[in-house]
């Protein structure tokens, strides 16, 4: 029995050990999953906006229908903030995020030719983009899942962050139906830009925060500035010359992003790498002890 043993401890400690020779750096173990392109394709969450059955909608009165979404919506997650939601209520925020876009869909299919209220497009296909890189993204979501008191610290200064951005957005949006016109695309880009930097310097500064769980909630920032305003800001948009001046990161700032992300990739990967190493050797011990 104690050759035994002495066998299977030279087993576990040649695949510890092995683990951490098969060490890779970590923007080169990334999947797809954990990838976060500026601007991307979206795949529509539940339906084709081509083939969608008619829901027999009235589409006489848009604003009681509007109405309506927005209510059945707060049925599934009511809350008067935009922050981000604590990790216990994500999966209820994210249903209600696909209530608000379904609702969306049904009407611009079902009224698309009898009427010209409709919900923008550009806006849908934002709420997609939201519900595909944080809700159906379970990389992300397990991130998310070391959150809690990160999340309440930040609560209030992301608040903050967010207001200003949504003012600046109601004030560019409602200004005209071409959100896509050249000046109103610049100043989307620009208050999306702003956000981002608003965002991450609350965050990064948050004691209780600490750099793995900095960059997983400014990731969230960055998917939900994404979803408000889904336009390509990384071509010909002027940033130096956005009111008030550039409102990119600093290249500190950039680096400290960069470097509490790769630490923290690294770490996941090498626990999953360990844990399947791990899995016969438990087999083992189980079996034969």
């Amino acid at each position: 029995m104690q050759t035994f043993l002495s066998f299977i401890l030279s087993i576990i400690m040649h695949t510890l050990y092995a683990s951490y020779l098969n060490y890779e750096d970590g923007t080169s173990v990334r999947t797809k999953r954990l990838d976060y392109p500026e601007f991307e394709p979206v795949t529509l969450y539940s339906r084709n906006l081509d083939n969608i059955s008619a829901k027999n909608i009235n589409c006489d009165d848009f604003s009681s229908y509007a109405v309506n979404c927005t209510i059945d919506a707060a049925l599934v997650y009511n809350s008067s903030r935009m922050s981000p939601p604590p990790t216990t209520k994500i999966d209820f925020w994210c249903k209600a995020i696909r209530e608000l876009t379904n609702c969306a869909i049904d009407w611009n299919t079902d009224c698309k030719d009898v009427t010209e209220s409709h919900f923008n497009e550009e806006s849908i296909k934002g709420h997609i983009h939201v519900v595909n890189n944080i809700c159906d993204d379970e990389w992300f979501l397990l991130r998310y899942e070391d959150l809690p008191d990160c999340i309440e610290s930040a609560t209030d200064s992301w608040e903050a962050c967010y207001s200003i951005f949504k003012d600046a957005l109601e004030e560019q949006k409602n200004s005209t139906h071409e959100w896509t016109h050249y000046e109103v695309h610049f100043h989307l880009c620009c208050s999306r830009a702003n956000f981002r930097r608003c965002t991450l310097e609350s965050i990064f500064q948050n004691a209780r925060c600490t750099p793995e769980q900095a960059v997983t909630l400014q990731k969230f920032s960055v998917i939900v500035s994404e979803g408000a305003v889904y336009q390509d800001c990384d071509r010909n948009t002027m940033y130096s010359n956005c009111p008030g001046g550039d409102p990119r990161p600093s290249r500190t700032q950039l680096k400290g992003l960069m470097t509490a992300d790769v630490s923290q990739t690294t770490t996941l990967h090498c626990s999953l790498r360990i844990a399947i190493y791990m899995q016969p050797i438990v087999f083992l011990l189980v079996h034969f002890l």
